[in-house]
């Protein structure tokens, strides 16, 4: 708020400024301070954001001492500890504070219509009053202060919470109230003088919480119309990939599970190996090797499947067990038949698809023959 247009209110006695008010005005702290009514200031700062200080006559300088626990309710506790120090009703008031040494906090206390009433006549005009604090406040480290200002006012300052607006005529009777504590008081002679000197000091902002004020909207530039659209292609970029990621780990799941089953397979169909991460290739292995890719040359059973697989599909029979001798390069094929002639017939067929076939053994019972084929390939 350094470089902020300022407006300070004076007041000896005063409680409750009018729009006729006489203020301070300092538009740069390079530019000249103008005298001049509340409402004409206002009026000259149309779309501007103020710094508004008032003069400690409309405000109450004081402290306390709070614990911990009671410091963490600060604004709702203060009107009742301070109600005694109070003229008014302290529910009408605003307080804010600033913790001080030890448990002592600073406490500046202002009517909240004060407040409302100003922030109104700046919103009326245009303005927006982006802070307010109180003389007192900002002068507290040039303490004991004398400041002579326009309009025959003087403010008598021994600390921040003895201080007091004076007229001219009054001066010397109420200085003499302060004792010794304004003989070596610094003399701040004129309305520039003093304004330099508040824009140096620094005070407690009495907009806070709900008075704080609001955030002017944003310059509009080319792309504002399109913020919306830009908002919802985010929001619907960022349902995309939170939807790739749940399909992505439902497909994960699904891999597992199906790893599983693949291995629970692998290890019935080949009882002796113990399923493995690389089950792919464990399966690739035992098939290439049956398939008669081994290194032996001698594992042909895929060339034996196929010709008993075609005769099967032919022959009415019933298959009831197929077992493959690895060391005899055999393929042993029990079935079901309604005589020993359908077992020929059976026989003859494989023979036909150039595989050596015999019968084993067999047995004839009350519901026909059983018996054991023996698969070779020719040779």
């Amino acid at each position: 708020m350094a470089e902020a247009p300022l407006i300070y209110l004076s007041g000896a006695g005063e409680t409750d400024p009018d729009l006729e008010h006489p203020v301070l005005v300092q538009r740069h702290p390079a530019e000249v301070v103008q005298v001049m009514s509340l409402r004409e200031a206002l009026e000259q700062s149309a779309g501007q954001t103020l710094h508004v200080i008032v003069s400690v006559a409309f405000a109450r300088l004081t402290h306390v001492a709070l614990t911990r626990k009671q410091a963490r309710h600060m604004q709702r506790i203060l009107p009742y500890l301070l109600e005694e120090q109070m003229l008014g009703n302290p529910e009408s008031l605003w307080f804010v504070s600033r913790k001080g040494r030890g448990d002592d906090y600073e406490v500046t206390a202002i009517a909240r219509h004060f407040i409302e009433q100003l922030k109104r006549w700046a919103s009326e005009q245009g303005a927006l009053i982006g802070s307010l604090q109180v003389d007192a406040e900002r002068l507290q480290g040039q303490a004991p202060l004398i400041a002579e200002l326009d309009e025959d006012q003087t403010l008598l300052m021994a600390d921040r919470e003895r201080c007091l607006v004076v007229d001219a005529q009054q001066r010397e009777g109420m200085q003499a109230l302060f004792g010794d504590s304004l003989n070596d008081a610094m003399v701040l002679s004129g309305s520039t003088a003093f304004v330099d000197a508040l824009r140096g000091g620094s005070a407690q902002e009495l907009l806070t919480g709900l008075y704080a004020p609001k955030q002017k909207e944003g310059t509009r530039t080319a792309f504002t119309p399109w913020k919306p659209l830009g908002i919802l292609a985010a929001s619907v970029f960022v349902l995309a990939l939170v939807a790739i990621w749940v399909q992505q780990w439902r497909y994960n799941q699904a891999a597992e599970a199906a790893f599983a089953d693949a291995q629970t397979l692998f290890e019935n169909l080949f009882p002796g190996d113990k399923a493995s991460a690389a089950l792919s290739r464990q399966f690739e292995g035992r098939l290439t090797h049956l398939g008669g890719g081994g290194k032996s040359g001698q594992a042909d059973f895929f060339p034996l499947l196929g010709p008993v697989a075609q005769v099967l599909k032919e022959i009415k029979v019933e298959p009831k067990r197929l077992q493959y001798d690895q060391r005899e390069n055999t393929l042993l094929l029990d079935v079901g038949a309604k005589d020993y002639a359908q077992l020929e017939q059976l026989q003859n067929a494989l023979k036909k698809q150039g595989a050596r076939a015999s019968i084993a053994n067999y047995r004839n019972s009350a519901q026909g023959v059983s018996a054991r084929i023996k698969v070779e390939q020719p040779g």
